[in-house]
């Protein structure tokens, strides 16, 4: 559409269209996609070496997808997509009687801003008894690594993260949407990964202050404090901050980008640096997205 509606008003749209997704199902697909070669390129992102050793590096990475779809129009294709896309779907429950996650989103044309409504159903069966084990948090294999976002019930979250910080698995924490986990659970958070509106909703700091660095720092300091072990704030067309224990800086964004679609940016966006986490791994890798 030209532009978002105001209240009360009815915009004409110039089209529709739908696609599969939800966060964790673009997480998982952008991390297969990021650690594997690019058809137009041939070059591994995680790796320099050899064609060879790129190959090796590739079978290496295991990108496994942990949610649950309703036995609908919507839940047997998006399982389907995301088996043609690579990603292993044995963490994936269909189950009867409830409805697939769906959301409606809107996109203005000229800048592509979005405005999203979500509805979660069948993601909100899942509970903290779903994830008492480390097998659980894998679709029954123990992962390396697990990237969340917040789009399940809160206490199934923190259930998740606190079952992967006490068996030693890392977690990638994409706080989205934004609410707020027992000050505890942050320890067990090795990459917390969020935005200015989710940290201004995490930190509770004033929206003003997030624009300067010296807010940002303040916010980071706090996460750290807490146990996180990295922090990264995106900033959109100004880039990123990163914090950890000694160091922190500023990324600047790419330059000369035409935005057409913010859709998905958020779920995509934090995993940039999956590929560099990988070569910092020496065994095998399973990579599973809840």
């Amino acid at each position: 559409m030209d532009r978002l509606a105001d209240d009360g008003e009815t915009v004409v749209a110039s089209a529709f269209s739908m696609a599969p997704g939800g966060k964790g199902s673009n997480s998982a697909v952008a991390v297969h996609r990021l650690t594997r070669s690019n058809p137009k390129t041939s070059q591994l992102l995680v790796d320099d070496a050899t064609e060879e050793k790129d190959a090796d590096r590739t079978d290496d990475v295991h990108v496994r997808m942990v949610g649950a779809v309703g036995a609908d129009q919507f839940g047997l294709p998006l399982k389907e997509n995301l088996e043609a896309c690579g990603v292993n779907v044995d963490g994936v429950r269909v189950v009867e009687g409830e409805k697939t996650a769906i959301s409606n989103i809107l996109v203005e044309a000229d800048s592509g801003a979005n405005r999203i409504m979500q509805y979660p159903g069948v993601s909100h069966s899942f509970t903290a008894s779903d994830f008492m084990t480390v097998e659980s948090l894998g679709g029954g294999v123990k992962p390396d690594l697990i990237i969340c976002q917040l789009e399940l019930h809160r206490a199934a979250i923190e259930q998740a993260i606190e079952t992967a910080g006490r068996e030693g698995v890392d977690v990638l924490l994409n706080p989205s949407p934004a609410f707020g986990l027992i000050p505890d659970i942050y320890r067990y958070v090795t990459h917390l990964v969020m935005n200015e509106t989710e940290t201004v909703l995490l930190s509770e700091i004033e929206p003003d202050d997030i624009v300067h660095r010296t807010g940002r720092t303040r916010v980071a300091e706090h996460f750290l404090t807490l146990g996180v072990k990295n922090v990264v704030i995106t900033l959109g067309a100004k880039g990123a901050y990163f914090a950890t224990e000694g160091t922190s800086g500023d990324v600047e964004a790419e330059q000369n980008l035409k935005v057409v679609d913010t859709s998905g940016a958020g779920s995509v966006s934090p995993l940039a640096l999956i590929p560099y986490y990988f070569v910092a791994l020496i065994q095998p890798l399973k990579l599973i997205i809840g």
